[in-house]
């Protein structure tokens, strides 16, 4: 069984994900020029909080993703006397 499929790991590695979905979200809040710029006297919007919201979760679901192919690549690694 490889260890990403872990009960234990998996909880490690879902939580890591949902603590990078939400520090991304923070942003919107914490650095709202990010996400708009004054052009001609306007504001203009790049990102709404919903589609940014949405874009976040669209991310978090990749970086779960490769944490799991990171760990799967060291876990190979070890297993073939890497760090003997």
């Amino acid at each position: 069984m490889p260890i990403q499929d872990d009960t234990e790991l998996e909880n490690i590695l879902d939580e890591a994900a949902d603590c990078f979905e939400d520090k991304m979200k923070q942003l919107f809040d914490e650095v709202p020029e990010v996400f708009s710029h004054k052009e001609g006297g306007q504001i203009l919007v790049h990102s709404t909080q919903a589609t940014w919201n949405a874009q976040v979760s669209f991310a978090g679901d990749e970086f779960r993703k490769e944490l799991n192919k990171f760990v799967e690549k060291f876990e190979i690694r070890l297993l073939q006397g890497e760090f003997a």
